[in-house]
C-alpha cells in the first residue's frame, strides 16, 4: 500500500531525523537520488552526456541546496549544468560544492522586472534538456509570488508547447503546489518526475495536484510517521483482501449481484454493469429491468439471471430514464428496501439524482458506510447542490468539484454517511472517519462511454462477495471493509483498462511522455480484461 501524509506531519518527522544525523547528510543524499534519477532517464533516451545540458531553477531553503548538489553531482560526470539562482539566500554551501564542480552559476536580479526575469529563465530553459525545479518546496503556503509565478507561467507555456523536448524533474514536490488536499491555488510547474523525501505528500495522490507530479520516486529517509489517512491500494493489497471461493462454495455463496438498470429508451445500458460484476467473481449476477432491455442483456451475457431474488448487494441506476416514472418508482423502492435491510447498495448514474427520494423514505433520513455513491464530478455538483452546498450562490459546479475533489468527496461522504466514489482520472475513495483512498494508473482511453457501468459493476460484485461471507459469520461489513473493497474495486477497474489497451499490469508509473499511450478500448473490452486484473492481484500474494 502506498500511504501519504500531510506536509507538516512530513516536516515534523524530517527534522527529528535531519537532528540525528550530520548536517548536510540528508540534503546530498536527496541530491543523490535527484542527480541519479536524471542520469537513469537521460540514458534511456540515449542522448549522450555532451549534449544534455541541464538547468537548475534554484529558490533558497532545503529544496535549493538539494538542486545545487545534485548539479554538482551531476557536473563531475561531465553534464554541462547551469544553476539559475532565483533567491536572495542560496543555501551556501550547496553553492559552494556547484562552484567547486564548475557548475555555472548565474545569479538573476528578482529586483528587477518580474517579466524580464520570466524571460531570462525561458531563453535558459528552451538551450536545456532537463529542469530541475529547487524553486520551492512543501513549506511553502499560498500562491507562488512574483517573479517566480510569472517564471513558472512562462516555464510552463514552454513545455505544453514542445511537450517531449524538455525532461522535467521536480525535487519534493512540484513548485506551485501547496495545499494538502489537491487543489492548485495557482500557476504550477508540472513534472515529469518528482524525486520526493521521506514520505508522499498528499497532495502526490490527489487531483488536480496529483496531474503535475508525473512518475513519483521516493527518497526513503526513515522517517516515523503514524497511520495514514490518504492511501493507494497495490496489487497486493487487493489479491489478499479478495474473497476467493472455496471448495464448499456455490453461486449462491459466493454472493449474488442484483443490477436494476437500462430501460426502454437505454436498453443496453445494463449489459456493462451485469458483465462488470460476472467477471469481476460474483457467483449470481440477477437483472431487474424492461423486457427489451433484459432480451439485450441475455443476448450479450447469457450468464445472467433476469427477475429479482435474494441478493447480496444492489445495483441501481444506469440508464433509468427519469421520464419514466414507474421505473423510477421501482427503482427507488429497491434502494429503499436494500438500505433498510442492510446489505451493500450500490447507487450509479441516475440513482444518484433520485438520493433526496431515497433517504426520505430510509429510517434516521441518511445511508450508512454500506451504501456506495458512484458519481463522476458533474453528478456529484449536482447531489451538493441538492444537499445546500454553495449556499445562496446557487449550489456547486462541476469546475467546482474538479479543483477541490477530495474536499467535496469527503463533504459528501460525511454529509450523507454513505462511501464515496468520486470518478476521475485520479478516482477518490471517501468515507466517514475512515482512510481515504486515491486509485491511478489508468490511460486516458479509459475516459469512454460505459467505462463507469463496468467500475459499478466490479464495485457491486466486491461487495456482494465480502457481504456473502459476513453472514456466513454472521457480522456486518465495517466501515474500513467497505472503503477498501470499493477502493479493491477502483483497482481492478485501473488494471483492467491497461491490459485492454495493451499496457503493462506492473503499478509503476510511467513518466509522463516516456511511454506509449497503449491502444484505443471502449468499455466492453475494459469487462473482458477483469478476469486478467484479478488473477495479476492473485498472483502478488
Amino acid at each position: 500500500m502506498i500511504e501519504a501524509f500531510e506536509k507538516q506531519t512530513v516536516r515534523r518527522a524530517e527534522a527529528q531525523v535531519v537532528a540525528a544525523h550530520p548536517r548536510g547528510t540528508l540534503m546530498k543524499k536527496a541530491a543523490g537520488e535527484v542527480s541519479d534519477t536524471v542520469v537513469e532517464l537521460l540514458l534511456a533516451r540515449g542522448v549522450k552526456v555532451a549534449e544534455s545540458p541541464i538547468l537548475g531553477l534554484v529558490g533558497g531553503g532545503d529544496n535549493g541546496g538539494d538542486c545545487l548538489y545534485a548539479l554538482a553531482y551531476l557536473a563531475k560526470l561531465g553534464y554541462p549544468c547551469l544553476a539559475l539562482i532565483l533567491s536572495d539566500k542560496p543555501h551556501l554551501e550547496a553553492l559552494a560544492a556547484a562552484e567547486k564542480a564548475q557548475v555555472t552559476i548565474e545569479r538573476v536580479d528578482l529586483a528587477g522586472n518580474a517579466r524580464q526575469v520570466a524571460r531570462l529563465a525561458a531563453r535558459r530553459a528552451r538551450a536545456a534538456k532537463v529542469w530541475i525545479d529547487g524553486l520551492v518546496g512543501a513549506g511553502i503556503n499560498g500562491k507562488l509570488r512574483e517573479p517566480l509565478s510569472q517564471v513558472v507561467a512562462e516555464l510552463t507555456r514552454i513545455s505544453a508547447s514542445y511537450p517531449r523536448q524538455f525532461l522535467r524533474i521536480a525535487i519534493d514536490i512540484p513548485s506551485g503546489v501547496f495545499a494538502d488536499d489537491g487543489r492548485l491555488p495557482g500557476v504550477c510547474l508540472g513534472a515529469d518526475v518528482t524525486v520526493t523525501m521521506g514520505a508522499l505528500k498528499s497532495a502526490s495522490l490527489l487531483p488536480p495536484a496529483a496531474y503535475e507530479f508525473g512518475q513519483v520516486r521516493l527518497v526513503d529517509l526513515g522517517l516515523q510517521l503514524s497511520e495514514p489517512r490518504l492511501a493507494r491500494l497495490q496489487a497486493r493489497d487487493v489479491g489478499e483482501f479478495w474473497a476467493l471461493p472455496r471448495a464448499q462454495d456455490h453461486k449462491y455463496t459466493r454472493g449474488v449481484v442484483q443490477v436494476v438498470a437500462g430501460s426502454s429508451s437505454f436498453p443496453l445500458t445494463g449489459v456493462m454493469c451485469v458483465e462488470g460484476a460476472g467477471r469481476a467473481g460474483a457467483g449470481m449476477v440477477r437483472y431487474v429491468g424492461p423486457e427489451e432491455a433484459a432480451f439485450a442483456i441475455l443476448s450479450r451475457f447469457p450468464e445472467a439471471v433476469v427477475g429479482a431474488g435474494k441478493h447480496q448487494c444492489l445495483l441501481v441506476g444506469p440508464g433509468i430514464d427519469s421520464k419514466d416514472s414507474s421505473r423510477v418508482r421501482e427503482a427507488v423502492n429497491q434502494a429503499v428496501q436494500a438500505a433498510t435491510s442492510g446489505i451493500p447498495l450500490v447507487l450509479d448514474a441516475g440513482a444518484i439524482d433520485f438520493y433526496p427520494e431515497i433517504v426520505a423514505q430510509v429510517p434516521g433520513g441518511h445511508l450508512s458506510h454500506r451504501a456506495v455513491l458512484t458519481p463522476h464530478a458533474g453528478e456529484a455538483a449536482r447531489l451538493l447542490s441538492a444537499l445546500g452546498a454553495g449556499g445562496g450562490r446557487g449550489g456547486v459546479t462541476r469546475a467546482e468539484v474538479e479543483a477541490s475533489p477530495a474536499a467535496w468527496a469527503q463533504f459528501l461522504a460525511d454529509k450523507t454517511q454513505a462511501t464515496v466514489l468520486l470518478k476521475g482520472a485520479v478516482t477518490l475513495i471517501a468515507s466517514a472517519n475512515e482512510t481515504m483512498f486515491s486509485q491511478a494508473g489508468a490511460p486516458p482511453w479509459t475516459g469512454t462511454a460505459g467505462s463507469g457501468d463496468v467500475l459499478a459493476g466490479i464495485v457491486a460484485s466486491v461487495l456482494a462477495q465480502h457481504q456473502a461471507r459476513a453472514e456466513q459469520s454472521g457480522h456486518h461489513m465495517s466501515a474500513s471493509q467497505v472503503s477498501f473493497a470499493v477502493a479493491s474495486a477502483a483497482w481492478v477497474h485501473t488494471m483492467a483498462a491497461r491490459n485492454a489497451a495493451g499496457l503493462s499490469l506492473s503499478e509503476e508509473p510511467e513518466a509522463k511522455g516516456l511511454t506509449a499511450l497503449g491502444k484505443p478500448i471502449v468499455a466492453s473490452d475494459i469487462a473482458r480484461a477483469i478476469p486478467q486484473a484479478i488473477a495479476w492481484a492473485l498472483a502478488r500474494i
